[in-house]
């Protein structure tokens, strides 16, 4: 058989494909706990998140007694993922960093309005494939460093609660990160072998790393897929993970 310049036969990409799936399915091979970041991950913060923050920022300023800058969402979005702590103060001006839990309750407030109302979504596929991966036996986790008000309203919101066993916020906690709770979880479960951590940013793949457990990087979130490039594994849509599992 005479094969054009250029183009490889379809079985070929196929064997590819069986390669590729069967090597990530060793590489996960005693999975059971299965941990999720939230915002870029499972939850779509665009959906209601800047236009809260944009709210949360004029009763800030209206506070202040003053008025001031609102960041735009391309600076935001480079900030997603980091705990409050640190995502509030880069958010102000110099003379008003001091302030920043003030900001927060404003948008925690507004938040919390907007989930309550149904403005929430999680990413394509985000509920089925959780319940594929509950349904065939493995534990789910959320870990994130949200507060905890911002946390449970988009558990709350978006009906996610159900899914998961272990349940983790990090925003109020100045002591812990996520590479600390990973480690925890790790001992928990018997061994870092038994754990994955999914994430958008390269701050999970690094956390994930740091516990000695597993990463997967997922493209759809804030991150770029090149900050993604340590991840054990990258997927381009939620129905590609359960197969890393072999499922």
């Amino acid at each position: 058989m005479i094969i054009p310049p250029g183009l490889v036969p379809v079985f070929l990409y196929r064997s590819r494909d069986a390669v590729t799936i069967l090597t990530h399915i060793m590489k996960f091979k005693g999975i059971t706990l299965i941990g999720f970041d939230m915002d870029g991950t499972l939850f779509n913060s665009f959906s209601a998140s800047y236009d809260a923050l944009y709210e949360g920022f004029e009763g800030f300023w209206k506070e202040m007694g003053t008025t001031g800058p609102i960041p735009d969402w391309e600076f935001v979005k480079s900030l997603i993922g980091l705990p409050s702590y640190e995502f509030y103060p880069q958010c102000l001006p110099k003379e008003f960093k001091s302030q920043w839990e003030v900001l927060h309750r404003h948008v925690g407030d507004a938040e919390r309005r907007r989930l309550e109302a149904g403005q929430g979504r999680t990413f394509d596929g985000v509920h089925a494939n959780l319940e594929v991966l509950k349904s065939n036996g493995f534990e789910l986790g959320m870990l994130s460093n949200a507060s905890k008000v911002y946390f449970d309203s988009v558990l709350d919101g978006c009906d996610l609660r159900r899914f998961f066993g272990r349940l983790s916020h990090l925003g109020d906690n100045f002591l812990q990160n996520k590479a600390d709770m990973l480690e925890v979880w790790a001992v928990e479960m018997g061994g870092a072998d038994r754990v994955v951590y999914v994430g958008d940013r390269a701050g999970d793949i690094q956390s994930a790393h740091a516990a000695g457990v597993k990463a997967v990087g997922v493209t759809w979130g804030y991150g770029s897929r090149r900050e993604l490039a340590d991840a054990d594994a990258i997927i381009n849509r939620m129905d590609e993970l359960p197969g890393l599992f072999g499922l």
